[in-house]
């Protein structure tokens, strides 16, 4: 029902821009479908094929095509939809998703396939429909699809989840919007507007510059917003006479090559945003490789300590204290000579996974070098600190790893904590002290936490 309702929307908006005795001049209902069913796979189902069909039929009772006309014109809907979609089923997610270089490549290719295969139905019934030749139908059939194609899809395969869109949103109502991030959008609309103005072939370049600068400026979504926002007002200007870049009479060979070169002015944003979201996704993953460590997934000392000093300052702003734990697993020289490197490596994961699932979310966790880590709990008081800390050791001590002799190994944790009250949070000195407190651990037996000695938490919890 929700497709058939989507299907018969978008077929109503595309019938309401066709000219007399014309197709539509967008038609956006085929892109749709087709991301639709691409972007949820769970909907390309018989259903959800039915109810394609049963949108594009419902449309039609609101015009007065024939009984004829209204199965050709599905047929060539249907065809194209189909074909794009047994070719987009063959590409991997980043594809789909236009976060690889090839992306706009595939999508491009892809695009044409359909429009083509839809454009050979419409060789097929323009001479019968339109009384018209059919290479004229296929130029113009495809053309329109193409240019439909490659404005919808981008939009509806990048489109972000439920939340995402929520925060995308709430971002352009921010109360200090920089004028660097508003600055190409305004731009954008200037150049549409110069356009109108200005008229002629040469006015539908005048965005391009604009566009640029938005797909390097924005998000890959917001790029694709934006050259649908192009295209479509592009397309409709044209076709009511608002903007006019050739007085001879709007003959199909003439809004096959508007509609081409159209695509492709759309086309060149798609492929720098597509182009700037495949450089950030890999600027990301080398940053988080040189912050954390790659066996445990914690901060490493290069990562931990900006982001320590970080959530330092913002404690001392709020007047809030943190407690500060040096942590190191008893005896892990000798498990690893005994028992092998790789029962080490098992026994640094499952330690790390204990301190993730067991503490507070806000907690900042750093691997410092081999089998010492450093935590920090922000915004706990002394009596919760110690808890968190001493279940933590409680559950590290029955956890078992297996060697490669395939025999159990139980591991140990000894815990140093500090603790300091707003206004003398100082990440060196807590560090230090957090340090003595884990040396009088491991000389006190191991498997235990100790307090810094001169910490007034000391005297008042009697440790």
């Amino acid at each position: 029902m929700c497709m058939a309702t989507l299907i018969c929307l978008f077929s109503l908006a595309g019938i309401f821009t066709r000219p007399p005795d014309m197709l539509a001049a967008f038609w956006p209902a085929n892109a749709v479908f087709l991301g639709i069913m691409i972007r949820y796979p769970i909907l390309a189902s018989p259903a959800g094929w039915l109810g394609g069909i049963a949108g594009y039929l419902l449309a039609a009772l609101f015009t007065d095509d024939s009984l004829l006309k209204t199965g050709l014109l599905t047929l060539g809907n249907l065809v194209g939809v189909g074909v794009g979609y047994l070719l987009y089923r063959r590409l991997g997610r980043d594809n789909v998703r236009l976060r690889h270089p090839n992306a706009i490549v595939y999508l491009l290719l892809i695009s044409m396939a359909a429009s083509f295969a839809a454009g050979l139905v419409g060789a097929l019934i323009n001479p019968i429909l339109f009384n018209g030749r059919s290479l004229h139908g296929l130029g113009f059939w495809f053309a329109s699809e193409l240019v439909n194609y490659m404005a919808l899809l981008p939009v509806l395969l990048t489109l972000p989840h439920a939340g995402a869109i929520r925060t995308w949103f709430k971002a352009l109502w921010l109360p200090h919007v920089s004028w660097a991030r508003v600055l190409p959008l305004l731009m954008f609309i200037c150049s549409l507007l110069l356009a109108e103005i200005v008229s002629g072939p040469g006015s539908l370049a005048f965005p391009v510059p604009a566009l640029l600068w938005c797909a390097v400026s924005y998000s890959l979504f917001t790029t694709t917003l934006l050259s649908l926002g192009f295209t479509t007002l592009t397309l409709l200007a044209i076709s009511s006479g608002y903007l006019v870049i050739n007085h001879d009479a709007q003959t199909q060979y003439w809004m096959f090559s508007v509609r081409i070169g159209i695509m492709l002015i759309g086309l060149t944003p798609l492929t720098a945003a597509s182009i700037m979201a495949t450089r950030n996704t890999l600027l990301r993953q080398m940053e988080y490789m040189a912050h954390h460590d790659h066996l445990t997934g914690a901060l490493n000392r290069a990562g931990f300590w900006p982001s320590a000093q970080q959530m330092l300052a913002q404690l001392d702003q709020q007047h809030k204290p943190v407690a500060v734990c040096m942590l190191d697993l008893d005896n892990f020289k000798q498990l690893n000579d005994n028992h092998g490197h790789e029962a080490g490596d098992r026994a640094l994961k499952a330690f790390t996974m204990a301190i993730s699932q067991g503490m507070p979310g806000s907690t900042l966790l750093g691997r410092l070098g081999g089998e010492e880590f450093a935590l920090l709990l922000p915004d706990v008081p002394p009596s919760q600190a110690w808890e968190l800390v001493d279940r933590l050791r409680s559950e590290v001590a029955q956890l078992q790893v297996i060697d490669e002799a395939m025999r159990p190994v139980t591991i140990t944790v000894s815990i140093g904590l500090a603790y300091r009250e707003p206004g003398h949070l100082n990440l060196e000195q807590l560090l230090s002290h957090a340090d003595a407190a884990l040396y009088r651990a491991k000389h006190n037996g191991r498997n235990r936490v100790e307090w810094y000695q001169d910490t007034t938490c000391n005297q008042e919890y009697g440790r």
